[in-house]
């Protein structure tokens, strides 16, 4: 209990080191009200951060880190309380837990369109490109109104671009592991609106050289240097929009193809049989329109999504349960009523209705595999339907205190139950804000966890709904001291979960999703930006317990929740330099602490620091160039990972060193 209390200390000290320590005078409030956030119910809206949510909200803008070549997952890790989950590296399946959620209980929406699929577990962070994205909002504990579901994780929400004038970018990159980017947008006015196309291709063969001790490095003569084979990954993907004042018409295509790597465990020999490929192809379409109504500000909107799937793995060497080859096709239709009323001067009600048909179809070896009780089975489909009304109450006459409740019915396959929660914000003068928030959840579980991936997940069509409760509290203080503008934001959280459907690693080649019953998080989260002459720096850091409460009889009782470190955070500093800032340079550390893989807390990774560098120039008014290296050390390599007895080289190692280089021209 004292080393808690210590971490508190430490994150509070830092807070108040940072942000000046300055002593807050009251303003009068009355000469400059803070009016209702009336426009939060718009998904595109460009606000002050404080206002996009009464909770803890981080925006990340990746036009600042353009040409870095970092995907969605390298920028979402900028974000305290969220850990990235990427065991096989870059280019691989990836998902993100919030503040030690399951990666499944984490919405990710595409300009207002859900993207989780309940074929999927989540939502594969490393195939959504960033190239065309205007800024990415990352919601944690309370989740506003405006989308769809009770979250316990949190919401990432990702805005494309909205230009409003004619012109374009083109851009060509490429890097180590053969790496090789492009993109190309444009816009231009079409009609009463503007048009946006945007496209982009990536690829990777994802190979190289690392020691393989073969799981036995108390005997290194049976260790030896292998190369990362059936590594590599290609995305593909288009964008085209088009809004005006009140319509907006979005289509989207992409492909990944990618390859599935053996595990290290002696599987990566030079004359390895050829492994397993996974194909997955996906279009997305929506309309919608908003119009105003006196006080009433409403809209409507309808999408689709089409997922196929196919995986081929003609050795059987992934699944070992001669499942060779399996297909999965998603059909999604949605439809979804929002909107806000201004009630008087003190009501802002805020309400959600929305319906999915979600319907998959199963083919292949899956079907008959000894593995599977799914006798046959071939296809699903669920319904789900929300409705959650929210109201933000402005408590003072000053306009700078406010109450939002909530009340949510998430219902699926005809099961259904409440959920609730509240928050109060308040603001001390022209620096100061501070929330807190709390609540319940709940979550069906989907159709992959119950019915497996036709490889390496079996099946469970027993799982149960989860609950759960969350609780944060935070202050932030933006400001100017002497010639810095500084903006810092301390949060303390915790959650409680019931019936957590848990990923259950059952052998070195299959996993399982299984009800571990109950689990605790409580955690600290710090995000610090500060902005001074030609200096930027940006700071994040978050520490979190989350354990495993089930039954005391249990061996896991008390055990660390996979793949939630207790130390996270990264610090980027950066300058312009050069007459008319032509140039500019970043230097970034990562830090993630000892994280386990397993539910009995026996296996776990090392820790890992990262250091990487990069320079930009600006050539002229319209090209651009940067270059850099990521991980300059080499740490990723050679990660290792831990049991009570021996360490090991990794079943799926990352790679390392990244040199890369990128040339963007506009016009």
């Amino acid at each position: 209990m004292q080393s808690k209390f210590r971490v508190i200390l430490l994150f509070t000290l830092l807070f108040f080191s940072l942000a000046g320590y300055v002593t807050v005078s009251r303003c009068d409030a009355a000469e400059n009200p803070v009016q209702l956030p009336e426009e939060t119910v718009t998904a595109d809206a460009e606000e002050d951060d404080i206002l996009l949510s009464p909770s803890t909200v981080t925006v990340v803008r990746p036009q600042e880190m353009q040409g870095e070549q970092k995907n969605l997952p390298e920028l979402l890790k900028r974000v305290p309380g969220l850990h990235i989950i990427e065991a096989k590296g870059r280019g691989a399946y990836t998902v993100a837990s919030v503040r030690g959620s399951t990666a499944a209980e984490v919405s990710v929406f595409v300009d207002g369109v859900l993207m989780n699929l309940g074929s999927e577990a989540a939502v594969d962070l490393s195939t959504i490109p960033v190239d065309n994205v205007e800024r990415i909002e990352v919601y944690r504990g309370y989740v506003p109104a405006r989308f769809a579901g009770a979250s316990m994780g949190g919401v990432i929400n990702i805005i494309t671009k909205k230009p409003e004038k004619s012109g374009g970018s083109i851009s060509v990159g490429g890097g180590s592991y053969g790496l090789f980017q492009t993109n190309l947008s444009y816009n231009m006015p079409l009609g009463a609106g503007n048009f946006f196309f945007g496209a982009n291709y990536e690829r990777s063969d994802g190979d190289f050289e690392y020691w393989n001790d073969n799981g036995m490095d108390y005997s290194p003569e049976m260790g030896y240097t292998a190369e990362r084979q059936n590594n590599g990954y290609k995305n593909t993907d288009i964008l085209m929009k088009w809004n005006d004042d009140n319509w907006s018409v979005r289509g989207a295509w992409k492909k990944n193809d990618r390859e599935l790597p053996y595990n290290a465990r002696g599987n990566d020999k030079a004359n390895s049989l050829p492994g397993a490929t996974l194909d997955t192809e996906q279009w997305d379409f929506s309309v919608a329109r908003r119009q105003i109504s006196g006080n009433l500000e409403w809209g409507w909107k309808m999408d689709y999504i089409e997922q196929d799937k196919v995986y081929d793995d003609p050795n059987d060497t992934i699944g070992g349960g001669g499942e060779k080859h399996n297909e999965y096709k998603t059909d999604r239709f949605g439809i979804a009523f929002d909107g806000s009323f201004k009630m008087g001067e003190n009501h802002l009600l805020e309400f959600l209705a929305d319906y999915s048909y979600e319907k998959l179809n199963v083919r292949g070896d899956i079907l008959n595999s000894a593995f599977s009780p799914l006798d046959a089975i071939s296809d699903y489909s669920r319904d789900a339907w929300n409705i959650q009304i929210q109201d933000t109450i402005s408590l003072n006459k000053e306009g700078d205190f406010w109450l939002t409740p909530i009340v949510r019915y998430n219902a699926a396959d005809g099961d259904g139950d409440f959920s609730w929660g509240a928050a109060i914000t308040k603001q001390f003068g022209s620096h100061w804000t501070v929330k807190a928030s709390g609540g319940t959840y709940n979550r069906a579980p989907n159709l992959y966890e119950k019915y497996g991936d036709g490889a390496t997940l079996r099946p469970n069509p027993a799982l149960k709904w989860e609950d759960g409760t969350q609780w944060d509290i935070g202050a932030t203080w933006k400001g100017s001291v002497k010639s810095a503008d500084i903006a810092a934001t301390l949060t303390l959280f915790g959650r409680r979960s019931n019936n957590l459907i848990e990923y259950v690693i059952v052998s070195p080649r299959t996993a399982q999703y299984i009800n571990i019953g109950k689990a605790d998080v409580w955690g600290v989260e710090f995000e610090n930006a500060v902005k001074w002459d030609k200096w930027e720096s940006f700071l994040s850091l978050t520490w979190m317990d989350a354990k495993n409460k089930m039954a005391e009889d249990d061996t896991r009782s008390g055990a660390p929740l996979p793949n939630r470190p207790e130390w996270s955070g990264l610090l980027r500093l950066s300058r312009k330099f050069l007459k008319d800032d032509k140039a500019s340079a970043y230097l970034e550390f990562r830090y993630t602490g000892n994280n386990y893989l397993d539910s009995a807390g026996l296996v776990k990774i090392d820790n890992l620091f990262t250091t990487g560098i990069g320079l930009k120039y600006q050539i002229n008014d319209r090209l651009k160039l940067a270059a850099g290296v990521d991980d300059i050390f080499n740490k990723s390599v050679d990660l290792k990972q831990f049991t009570e007895i021996v360490s090991s080289t990794l079943w799926y190692p990352i790679q390392g060193r990244t040199f890369y280089a990128t040339l963007t021209w506009e016009f």
